[in-house]
């Protein structure tokens, strides 16, 4: 992650740590909250991409992100529910 924001290929161990802490504070500050806003919903702590959504909603950048991010996930679903006619013609009378 450091690499493609312009940083060393070979960064510091020290920054690395820091990294690795925000990055996790942040995940697992997001998270709390998240369930938080789900029990305050009623559906007993289940976290859903709405919610995560109306936490982020404040960050433009940050909403827009996970909003693609979602979009382009549903999308990979979809194109894996479809069958490959590769496949599929390999098996017709073949055994």
């Amino acid at each position: 992650m450091l690499y493609g924001f312009g940083d060393s290929d070979c960064p510091l161990q020290e920054t690395l740590d820091v990294v690795d802490d925000i990055v996790c504070d942040f995940i697992s500050s997001l998270t709390k909250s998240a369930v938080l806003l789900s029990n305050q919903k009623g559906k007993g702590g289940k976290i859903t991409t709405e919610d995560i959504l109306f936490l982020v909603r404040k960050n433009p950048r940050m909403y827009f992100r996970a909003k693609e991010l979602i979009r382009k996930a549903k999308e990979i679903e979809n194109a894996r529910k479809i069958p490959d006619p590769v496949k599929e013609k390999g098996n017709v009378g073949g055994n």
